[in-house]
């Protein structure tokens, strides 16, 4: 468990869990962030598969009451050390708090296609367990899914597209919250440390070794299809 922090005046902190798995060669990610949404990801390196899973808790001042779960599926852009080298991490200082060296902006993920979470199990076997709360807000879009399979064609079960309804679709907070309007939605969320490259240095005989890593920082906006505005209550224009 890490102290993290964005890094600028007055920002939250918050604690962060990262860990390594040898066994399934995997990366995961845990936060609850300064809004109080759960944030879990995990970067399956053996399948090139990322999952990110955020947990919504309800507007109590709305009457909303339990939570949202979210499920992403994204494809691994490569930006994280190997497994072997996360489960090497060790924090020796518990109070420090971590700011990432390198911000490396924002990026806005489209969305259109649901997945159908128990057989979704073709891209990573991490899906089916880590979505299994999300089985109708399970996402994607057809270019993500490309660059994990190579012929995404072959697997038309796991899909249920929704493109032409995301195409038509105008953005939740443009419509009354009592709409019964299909809408699209925006859930953004950063992740403020992670290590994302090793580091090497040469010793005096000119023979280079792992001397460290180098952090990073990043953030996402997920746009995707929901039934209706009161789905998405965080986004209001």
């Amino acid at each position: 468990m890490i102290n993290v922090s964005k890094g600028t005046e007055q920002a939250s902190v918050y604690q962060q869990h990262i860990s390594g798995n040898l066994t399934t060669n995997s990366v995961k990610i845990q936060f609850i962030s300064p809004q109080g949404d759960s944030v879990n990801q995990v970067t399956d390196l053996k399948n090139r598969v990322v999952i990110t899973v955020y947990t919504v808790p309800g507007e109590q001042d709305l009457g909303q009451d339990g939570y949202q779960v979210f499920c992403f599926v994204t494809a691994y852009t490569g930006d994280l050390i190997p497994t072997e080298a996360v489960t090497k991490l060790r924090q020796k200082h518990s109070a420090t708090v971590r700011v990432a060296e390198d911000h490396r902006g924002t990026v806005v993920q489209e969305n259109p296609v649901s997945l159908f979470v128990v057989k979704a199990g073709v891209l990573s076997p991490h899906i089916p367990t880590l979505c299994r709360e999300a089985k109708g807000s399970t996402y994607s879009s057809v270019a993500e899914l490309a660059r994990i399979l190579k012929n995404p064609t072959r697997h038309p079960s796991i899909i249920n597209n929704n493109i032409k309804q995301y195409q038509d679709a105008k953005r939740c907070g443009e419509q009354s919250v009592s709409s019964p309007t299909n809408c699209i939605c925006s859930l953004p969320s950063c992740i403020w440390w992670f290590p994302c490259t090793l580091k090497y240095c040469r010793s005096a005989s000119g023979e280079e070794h792992r001397c460290g890593i180098r952090t990073c920082s990043k953030c996402t906006t997920h746009r995707f299809l929901v039934e209706n505005p009161s789905a998405c209550i965080w986004d209001r224009s």
